[in-house]
């Protein structure tokens, strides 16, 4: 069990500090007993200035862990790679595939994992762990790898495997860490493409602990229906979460229905905030 665990949020779509810069992305640090982690490196654009502008320092690190291979989560991994030298590198199989977000006309975007970011990781194989399953990453601390969904839950619309989109990516790389602090269970979610009901049961079925402490990270729900954000709501509401840190991903009409909702349980998170649990 952990006794002290530090979340530094060092690159998000907003900040909280005002020498940082804000980028569509996400990056923590996760400091626990003495062991350090990097979760997500962002797009790669503020990591480096934001880590300066708070005074903190990435080195040593013991891991990185990547929560899935889409460009915003993965783009600073060249840069990290060329500075440090984790002992190991976390991500599902699946992160390294080519990924694409459907566009309006006949050219779709490219959003896998940028090319400098592969070959950086290829240059790390002795170290890679890929995660198809829960996976310890430092002692109390785990990686879920792929989530269990609900049978016949829809894949969504928006994410391919192929350049002319016809293939959906069921984004079986979609993978959060989660702590057992003294607190109780703290969750880290980069982008929470599994569902956040899906991610919070999985995690609980892994535990065997039906309440979870803290949710922070990513939640996906920028464009999700009343409906969507009153699943998400209530599977927050069974597992009597009293820490939330929507970021990134999670949408402004979201924060809003937890911040009405969940009232000073939720947390205003940016770049360069900490979260601090012991």
């Amino acid at each position: 069990m952990i006794e002290r665990l530090r979340i530094t949020v060092l690159s998000d779509n907003y900040v909280a500090s005002r020498d940082a810069l804000a980028e569509h992305g996400l990056s923590m640090l996760i400091e626990a007993d003495g062991c350090r982690i990097l979760f997500d490196t962002g797009q790669g654009r503020a990591l480096r200035n934001n880590v300066e502008a708070l005074g903190l320092r990435l080195a040593p690190l013991d891991a990185i862990v990547l929560s899935h291979g889409h460009y915003d989560h993965t783009g600073g991994l060249a840069g990290v790679l060329e500075e440090h030298s984790p002992a190991s590198i976390f991500l599902h199989p699946a992160a390294t595939a080519l990924k694409y977000a459907k566009g309006a006309g006949p050219r779709h975007r490219c959003i896998g994992m940028p090319a400098p970011s592969c070959e950086a990781l290829d240059a790390y194989q002795g170290r890679v762990v890929w995660t198809r399953s829960a996976t310890e990453v430092a002692p109390a601390i785990w990686c879920t790898g792929e989530i269990l969904r609900r049978p016949g839950e829809a894949l969504s619309d928006v994410f391919f495997l192929d350049r002319d989109c016809r293939e959906p990516d069921p984004l079986s790389d979609d993978q959060a860490l989660f702590a057992q602090t003294a607190r109780g269970l703290v969750v880290i979610a980069g982008c929470t493409h599994a569902g956040v009901l899906n991610t919070l049961d999985y995690i609980a079925k892994l535990t065997g602990r039906e309440e979870i402490h803290a949710l922070i990270g990513g939640m996906h729900l920028g464009q999700a229906s009343i409906g969507q954000l009153d699943e998400a709501g209530n599977a927050i509401e069974m597992r009597n979460i009293q820490v939330l840190g929507p970021c990134h991903c999670t949408g402004m009409n979201a924060h809003a229905y937890l911040r009405a909702r969940f009232h000073s349980r939720v947390r205003d998170v940016g770049a360069g905030i900490t979260l601090v649990f012991e």
